[in-house]
């Protein structure tokens, strides 16, 4: 109120002040118009929002192209669903890797994605994990309808398309509706794999490229069951390092960044066998435990 006053009865005051204001924001804002950073400053690393089956296998390729193109790559994982949303949000991505090329779909149609970019870069299978204590016991998926089986891991199916898969593969195997109150939902593939590892599921529905590490038994499902898990990836819009992204995106789509997903347990991105390498009710162990 004090200065109010002074103001109004002082017009040279007012007009002192008024051009230190207009001064101060004049500098403020060419401070931000121009790139203040030293020449030899190292540059912010590629952004990368990768689906969670991609937590074993991406960090190897990240390490391969980084040292082949000194660059460097952050990568943030999570649902495909949950990361496309925090790109509507404005999240500082420059390249989206989904678990489901759907998501990267939705995102160009809303501008967000640039169409030209959107590729498929795999397909991932899905399987059945099981906790060591009930291997003997779960053999195929029929048998989760058994009374032992307390628990059963499932990513949301509106946000992770492995969970979505795994719901699919239950109704078509006519299981879905006995087996629905037995279902604990997780975030993501990653931490419905961890209710199985930790024994707070006796089994879960992920995919193979999550669970070949995870140490656990392994059940394949009929590919039948399920709609093909096409993993698809496009360039964020608004991002400010789009070659590096574009050089990201050959290197994963080349003869290395595919060999490595092989490795992991990943399908080519237009391959669809009739049915998965094992049949259903074959079991085994995953790698880690080896």
């Amino acid at each position: 109120m004090h200065i109010k006053s002074r103001l109004e009865t002082n017009p040279r005051h007012l007009a002192w002040i008024t051009g230190v204001v207009v001064v101060l924001l004049g500098g403020w804002g060419c401070a931000n118009d121009r790139d203040d950073s030293p020449a030899d400053a190292k540059p912010a690393p590629l952004r990368i929002a990768a689906a969670s089956d991609l937590q074993h296998a991406l960090p190897k390729i990240v390490s391969r192209f980084t040292e082949q193109s000194k660059r460097e790559v952050n990568v943030t994982f999570g649902s495909s669903g949950q990361l496309a949303e925090q790109i509507k949000g404005g999240a500082p991505f420059d390249l989206f890797l989904a678990a489901n090329r759907s998501f990267v779909e939705k995102l160009a149609q809303d501008g967000l994605i640039q169409p030209e970019s959107l590729r498929n870069y795999a397909q991932g299978s899905l399987v059945l994990v099981v906790h060591d204590s009930a291997s003997r016991s779960i053999q195929s998926l029929k048998d989760l309808t058994r009374v032992e089986v307390k628990k059963i891991a499932l990513a949301n199916p509106e946000t992770a398309p492995y969970g979505a898969a795994g719901k699919q593969a239950l109704e078509r195997a006519g299981l879905w509706t006995e087996l629905q109150a037995k279902v604990v939902r997780s975030e993501s593939v990653a931490q419905a794999l961890q209710f199985v590892r930790t024994g707070n599921a006796e089994a879960g529905l992920v995919g193979l490229a999550s669970a070949r590490v995870s140490g656990l038994s392994i059940v394949s499902i009929e590919t039948s069951l399920y709609d093909p898990i096409v993993q698809g990836l496009g360039l964020v819009s608004r991002s400010r390092r789009a070659d590096e992204a574009r050089e990201f995106m050959t290197f994963l789509l080349g003869d290395p960044g595919q060999s490595m997903l092989r490795d992991f347990g990943f399908m080519p991105a237009e391959a669809r066998s009739a049915s998965h390498p094992r049949d259903e009710t074959t079991q085994s162990k995953s790698s880690e435990s080896k």
